[in-house]
């Protein structure tokens, strides 16, 4: 049994795409709930937790692909 080295770069480009991702999502939403306070403004929570959502998905999504490199049997 041996380790699928494209699909484990492919999954490691996941992970690297979701990390910035994991850190910008936060920081909108709490840029965004101060502008909810003073402006009644929605963009920025909305943004932020929309890329949070997707650094959840897309993280979760390279954890997968790193995975079935690992055990995928062929």
């Amino acid at each position: 049994m041996s380790t699928d080295r494209n699909e484990l770069l492919r999954g490691l480009k996941y992970e690297l795409i979701a990390f910035p991702l994991l850190i910008i999502g936060p920081i909108l939403i709490t840029i965004g709930l101060k502008a909810i306070k003073h402006q009644n403004n929605y963009i920025w929570f909305v943004a932020g937790v929309l890329i949070a959502i997707a650094s959840i998905i897309i993280g979760f999504l390279g954890i997968r692909i790193i995975l079935n490199a690992f055990f995928n049997e062929k």
